[in-house]
């Protein structure tokens, strides 16, 4: 038989006894009690909530026991066990806790958290005077006015017709403040000592004893509060219709004075609610957070799908491929004895320290590391202590008014880059507030902005990929930043770009010289890898010289194709298709670094933030951080067309969604079959307005436009280069793979034509007809098209080692393109400048910097040779056959005018 121990930490107590959940009643009548006071430490709380534990189960078989149900005053972080109560005197030294970790550490049971007045009202409901009522409002007045609304064993908490904000009566106004100061043990004493100074009292019960002795006084007093509360209740009585309303705390035991007046008023207003005392008294929480905990446990799913995609999570451990064949999991050696693996190897590093910090970015499943480090350090023989820096966040609904200014409304897609940084998710004063516990071995203040508190202590920072951040988005088990609930996917990650990953961005910017140990944390917390701070930087620094790769990552789309499965080693061949591959993408893409087989990854970003002087050459001051060029594959390979689309004007991208510069796209034909088409411009005869109106009639009617009617079709073969400067609309035909360069903006995709299809979720793809329309030039059409936007390619020099063409980009693009045709070896120069480079025919290369460094490069990997590296040498690793090699930097003298 399954029992559950119930435990109520208040004010004054903790108290705890044994559930059991078929009776809904106290076995056995088990109960343990601490008394608490003001004075009490960290330690010694924990230390009196672990004997009312340990009394309990001296008195009952630990095998009897299958959870915990703690009921706990707000506010508390109730899903993670977080004590988030600040300012009161009692529970100060607790303030950031994870009080979770603590009480399983000993116990070694499931535990729930539940909020103490909502443990009250459901123990009410179960086995009390709210027993079986459909709707039941329970509150609970002493030292405070405490409110629960429950619909059958349901706690009603969002604001709806009848219920206030989480259910919350205490901070309603009324009079000349608000309830919590009328409806409450300090209203009776302030009235009475204000009204009869003679007679001074300190409690409620003072005043019943008055009036038990026929003193006409306390009767007034307690007739009173009766009217009062009858005003005050009455709205929520009428809106919410509760079967019973019950009154519970240490002021429901002068009821006889007050309870029978209540009663009378409301059946005058024709108020059918029965009124009632509460009967369960100071058990009502233990049985309503046991059996809370109950049913959660037994209703939780045994497997939780963390992460939702066909995508594989990288090994640790990987080889460099053989010749030829594409790495899709590209590393920059470090040499030996660099990355460490294990919970084990973090333990051996945290316990060196008395303090220390864990930072992360967005997407760390923060619990879980909780539990598998506290478990080995504890193994150890270390008392350790978390504390959570969320406790210390502004609350969910201040947040949310913030940020929405960035988040465009109704919009699907589209916001605005935010300019706020994390501490504004934060309270300074409570940051502070969470201080360690002087009498454990290990204090670990943890979470995202963790480096922002006053700790003096070693700082540890968690990456996580933004795709495996996307991944995990999806299967719905992580939040936005500051948030405590889930949006839809659309939304969550409008905020993740829009929001939470520039606020993020920043932070990590400005601690990455602080980092003293990094983790990668896509993989579980036994697989974890890590770096210390000085070689993360050593690496970079590193890689900034010579060259790099990264991370390429995979996407299925409504249009996508088949070539990638079929060319690329180490995907997942049963996805249904891939639409993309981001080779190249700096908001996206992480870097992978290896030392001794394993392959530690972390976000292309932090290369720049560390290096980008060293990346960019000439430009860096034009683009700072901003990594300038994008290359990715579209794969439309036995696929769909694209949506026909264009991208925003410099202006309007600066002025609608604060990015410094747009995307100017080109469409390089790596593959194709079936003669394949682009299609690009407009024709001679466009007319705007007859444009937009076949359109939006296609949008409403769901009814097929003859996009050739006003598009151009052009026909496309292998190697052919097309330009798409922005307000230019365009769209790849089906059976192509290519390999579209452009400047790195890449969410910023006006679609205005779908083909009348669905996208993979079953719901039609949003379109942005009016956004497109406020950007296109018009004037691109007709032969214009074929002269302006069709590369030319013009050979610039030709010898025995190599053919030099160049592929001219359009006056809009401020980055240009070479192609080298390469029989044995080439030397380069950077000068000054980066270069974005991949192998478009042929089968690999070597490049060979100036520093020595060598690495190959196969067919269709895109890598990048930093300005600093100065020279570089390209070797055809097979002389026998020619390869093929496009080169893309940005211009001469390029400035970012939005005009």
């Amino acid at each position: 038989m399954k029992h559950y121990l119930g435990i109520d930490i208040g004010g004054t107590h903790i108290k705890g006894g044994v559930v059991d959940p078929l009776t809904n009643s106290i076995y056995q009548n088990i109960i343990s009690h601490e008394e608490l006071t003001v004075t009490d430490s960290t330690s010694s709380i924990i230390t009196k909530i672990h004997k009312v534990i340990a009394d309990i189960q001296t008195r009952t078989s630990l095998s009897e026991l299958n959870g915990i149900g703690i009921a706990i005053p707000g506010p508390c972080d109730y899903s993670k066990g977080i004590v988030s109560i600040y300012g009161v005197p009692k529970f100060q030294s607790l303030f950031g806790l994870n009080l979770k970790e603590e009480i399983k550490k000993e116990s070694h049971l499931n535990t729930l958290f539940i909020n103490d007045a909502s443990a009250y009202a459901l123990g009410e409901y179960y086995a009390g005077a709210a027993k079986d009522a459909n709707r039941s409002i329970i509150a609970t007045i002493g030292t405070g006015l405490g409110s629960t609304f429950l619909e059958n064993d349901t706690v009603l908490n969002e604001q709806t017709e009848g219920i206030p904000e989480h259910g919350y009566l205490y901070n309603i106004p009324y009079q000349d403040g608000i309830a919590d100061d009328y409806f409450s043990t300090r209203w009776f004493v302030n009235t009475w000592n204000t009204q009869f100074s003679n007679k001074k009292v300190s409690g409620v019960k003072e005043i019943a004893l008055y009036a038990l002795a026929g003193d006409r006084n306390a009767h007034s007093l307690f007739k009173k509060f009766a009217s009062n509360f009858v005003e005050f209740i009455t709205p929520f009585l009428q809106k919410f219709k509760p079967e019973k309303l019950i009154i519970g705390g240490n002021i429901a035991k002068a009821s006889d004075f007050f309870l029978s007046n209540i009663q009378s008023q409301l059946e005058k207003l024709n108020l059918i609610t029965k009124i009632d005392i509460c009967k369960l008294w100071d058990i009502s929480p233990l049985i309503g957070s046991a059996i809370h905990t109950s049913i959660i446990l037994e209703n939780m799913e045994n497997i939780k799908e963390k992460r939702h995609t066909e995508q594989f999570i990288a090994p640790t451990n990987s080889t460099p491929t053989s010749s030829g064949e594409y790495d899709i999991y590209p590393a920059f050696p470090l040499g030996k004895s660099k990355i460490e693996k294990g919970i084990n190897q973090l333990a051996n590093w945290i316990e060196k320290h008395s303090q220390i910090k864990i930072d992360g970015y967005a997407g760390v499943f923060w619990d879980e590391l909780i539990i598998k480090l506290g478990e080995e350090l504890r193994r150890r023989g270390k008392n350790v202590r978390f504390f959570h820096a969320s406790a210390a966040m502004k609350d969910p609904h201040t947040i949310e008014k913030m940020i929405a200014p960035y988040l465009g409304g109704d919009n699907p897609l589209f916001g605005t880059i935010t300019d706020k940084n994390l501490m504004d998710w934060f309270d300074k004063n409570k940051l502070s507030a969470i201080q360690p516990d002087p009498e454990a071995d290990l204090n670990i203040f943890i979470g995202i902005g963790a480096a922002l508190s006053p700790w003096q202590a070693p700082l540890i920072y968690i990456d996580v990929p933004k795709n495996e951040i996307q991944f995990r988005m999806r299967a719905g088990v992580i939040y936005n930043l500051g948030l405590d609930y889930r949006k839809d996917n659309q939304q969550a990650y409008k905020q993740l770009y829009f929001v939470d990953w520039i606020v993020l961005n920043k932070h990590k910017k400005q601690y990455l010289p602080s980092i003293n140990l990094l983790i990668d944390g896509q993989r579980e917390w036994d697989e974890l890898l890590m770096i210390s701070g000085n070689d993360l930087r050593e690496g970079l620094n590193k890689m900034s010289h010579n060259f790099f790769r990264v991370r390429p990552w995979f996407e299925p789309g409504a249009w996508g194709g088949q070539w990638m499965k079929n060319h690329i080693q180490g995907l997942n061949k049963e996805v249904a298709n891939l639409a993309w591959s981001f080779e190249l993408m700096v908001l996206e893409n992480g870097l992978m670094f290896e030392s001794d087989g394993y392959r530690l990854e972390v976000s292309f970003d932090f290369l720049m933030y560390s290096d980008y002087q060293n990346i960019l050459g000439e430009c860096a001051e034009t683009f700072k951080y901003n990594f300038p060029i994008r290359f990715d594959f579209l794969d439309t390979f036995d696929g769909d067309n694209l949506s026909i689309q264009c991208h925003p004007r410099p202006r309007y991208i600066r002025e609608h969604f604060n990015m410094p510069f747009t995307q100017d796209e080109t469409y390089y034909i790596l593959d194709c079959k079936n003669s394949p088409c682009v299609y690009l411009g407009f024709q001679d005869n466009i007319i705007p307005e007859k444009f937009q109106y076949a359109l939006e009639e296609s949008q409403q009617k769901a009814q097929k436009v003859d996009i050739e009617e006003f598009v151009q079709k052009h026909q496309a073969k292998k190697h052919d280069f097309f330009l798409i400067p922005n307000g230019t609309i365009h769209a790849s035909g089906k059976d192509c793979l290519v390999l579209e360069i452009s400047s790195a903006p890449y969410i910023f995709t006006f679609k205005m034509y779908d083909w009348i299809r669905l996208g993979l979720d079953g719901k039609p793809r949003p379109l942005n007809i009016q956004h497109g329309m406020n950007n296109l030039y018009f004037d691109r059409k007709g032969e214009k098209v074929v002269q302006e936007l069709i590369c030319h390619p013009c050979v610039m020099e030709e010898n025995q080692e190599c053919t030099i063409e160049h592929l001219s980009t359009h006056k809009e693009h401020f980055y240009d393109v070479y192609r080298y045709t390469i029989k044995n070896r080439i030397q380069m120069k950077t000068e000054n400048k980066c270069h974005v480079c991949m192998v478009v025919e042929g089968d690999s290369i070597y490049v060979e910097t100036e520093e020595g460094m060598k690495q190959r490069f196969n067919y269709a990997e895109t890598f990048v040779i930093p300005a600093a590296a100065k020279s570089y040498t390209i070797i055809n690793e097979n002389p026998d056959k020619e390869v093929m090699l496009v080169k893309a930097f940005v211009k001469e003298n390029v400035t970012l005018n939005p005009y």
